[in-house]
């Protein structure tokens, strides 16, 4: 096989040129596919452009402070903490909303348990959910009142970390 340089480009026969543009086009197009995805969707599939793509918030609550990845589009919304098998007890996800509202969680294939964490857009907890099981799925969790903001972190860290209904949380970004 020979290898191909940009400078014996123009040295190949007409069939070698036909297969090397080939490839040069196929490639461009998956990856221009590929990257609207990630980077409008940000949903990337891969943990490393996950995090180079999506940014963090650490949001500092009355016993701590933890950094929670933001998902903010719908793809990436209804992925959430799905298929991961674990996050650090300083870790979580923020879930951000256009206009505030009622959000519906559940645990669809989720391997570890959560406390859901249902935030207004002057930081008051409106509503938890402590301990939810990934076999409580098919169940929906759903906030009342309305929140612009959810906070998914490790099942029991919400009281750790001092949070319940009416506590005051900030997000830095």
């Amino acid at each position: 096989m020979k290898k191909i340089t940009l400078a014996k480009l123009s040295n190949l026969s007409k069939k070698e040129k036909k297969v090397a543009y080939f490839v040069i086009i196929f490639f461009l197009i998956t990856l221009s596919v590929y990257s609207y995805n990630c980077f409008s969707e940000k949903v990337c599939g891969v943990n490393v452009i996950n995090k180079f793509v999506r940014h963090d918030v650490t949001i500092i609550m009355p016993n701590g402070s933890l950094v929670a990845e933001v998902v903010d589009t719908n793809n990436s919304r209804e992925l959430g903490l799905s298929g991961r098998n674990s996050i650090s007890d300083d870790e979580g996800m923020l879930f951000i909303f256009d206009s505030p509202g009622r959000y519906g969680f559940w645990m669809k294939d989720m391997n570890f348990p959560l406390d859901i964490l249902w935030i207004n857009q002057n930081g008051i907890v409106v509503a938890v959910e402590s301990n939810l099981k990934p076999d409580s799925y098919p169940k929906t969790f759903i906030n009342s009142p309305e929140a612009s903001y959810v906070l998914e972190i490790n099942a029991g860290r919400a009281e750790k970390y001092g949070i319940f209904l009416g506590s005051k949380v900030i997000l830095e970004d």
